[in-house]
């Protein structure tokens, strides 16, 4: 009992220690001001408003469907949304110049929705849609016979935290598909979970890309074939668009009711049970966790989910976590590294 005791003083304090990767999804940013008014207020005021409009039509894609949007009971309106908001934030310096017919507002903006309120919109609409994200990817770009340096320089420096699939860009860009091997230093120097190739092709004018899931023991490390796009900055924005709509049509859920669970979780240290716990509290298709016995090499857990199996499955993995049945009885252990 005192070794039980120990071990959960100290994960609490590690807890506290451990920054999360994931970021708000309601929070849009990179939105474009540019407006012209009789006034720098007004122009500034209106290029917001605006700017709010174009961040709701985003929010609404990211966290649904199409086919989805298409079901609902009444039309979404993106006006409406927009009025769901929670505060605002300007990106970098935001200018103003006297220009004909008054003065012009430019800069870039970010706005933060608020989530309850969105929900209940979507569900009011019966409209599915997926706010959780996926475990933050190191995304290694590649080429097959193509320029990989111009490749590369679409994604040199790129991240972000907000989508639904967050992603920070690998240094460097392959001539060829790298393993998880040759990339596991750099998914470790940037935090990430796990690699993803994202690996272009051009077939005339056209491009198309890719993208490998490099974690081992992935049944289908093809997640998607994105494209065809005509130019690589589409392909690059393409590419993070189309892991997003993955991640939504394997993450989404469309049954009523739960199902209960209960397992074994196991761990060889602090850090993989630290690991267990926050992708099963990360999770949106799971509830009412309960740790019913915990000690310095495994938890005795039970919990509701909603939705199939297989996602359940598909969504602990991509946050680094595997679920498994070995002989009638269900375990939960951290992805071996490669």
């Amino acid at each position: 009992m005192k070794q039980v005791s120990r071990f959960a003083a100290v994960f609490v304090a590690a807890l506290s220690l451990c920054a999360t990767a994931f970021a708000d999804p309601y929070r849009v940013k990179d939105l474009v001001v540019d407006k012209v008014a009789p006034s720098r207020a007004e122009a500034e005021q209106q290029g917001r408003a605006e700017a709010r409009v174009v961040g709701a039509a985003r929010l609404i894609e990211r966290l649904t469907l199409p086919e989805d949007r298409a079901n609902a009971r009444s039309p979404i309106e993106t006006a409406a949304v927009a009025r769901l908001y929670r505060s605002s934030e300007t990106q970098g310096e935001q200018k103003s110049t006297s220009v004909s017919g008054g003065v012009r507002a430019t800069g870039l903006i970010t706005w933060n929705f608020r989530a309850d309120a969105v929900r209940e919109y979507l569900d009011q609409r019966g409209i599915p849609y997926v706010d959780t994200q996926s475990a933050l990817a190191l995304i290694v770009p590649s080429t097959t016979g193509g320029d990989a340096s111009a490749w590369g320089a679409q994604w040199a420096g790129k991240s972000d935290n907000t989508v639904l699939t967050p992603y920070v860009a690998a240094s460097q860009a392959w001539t060829r598909r790298p393993n998880a091997t040759e990339v596991q230093s750099e998914v470790q120097s940037v935090r990430a979970d796990h690699g993803i190739v994202a690996e272009l092709t051009q077939q005339g004018a056209q491009y198309y890309v890719r993208l490998i899931d490099l974690r081992p023991n992935v049944p289908k490390p093809e997640i998607a074939m994105a494209g065809p796009f005509v130019s690589l900055a589409s392909a690059q924005t393409g590419a993070v668009a189309e892991l997003e709509r993955a991640w939504k049509v394997a993450s989404i859920v469309r049954s009523t009711g739960s199902t209960g669970l209960s397992l074994v979780a196991t761990f060889r240290d602090l850090q993989e049970w630290v690991k267990i716990k926050k992708s099963l509290e990360g999770s949106r298709l799971v509830s009412n966790l309960n740790i019913e016995a915990l000690t310095t090499l495994g938890a005795d857990i039970s919990f509701t989910y909603a939705g199939r199996q297989d996602q359940l499955v598909s969504d602990l993995r991509s946050r680094g976590v595997d679920l498994a049945n070995a002989g009638g009885a269900w375990q939960l252990r951290v992805v071996a590294a490669p």
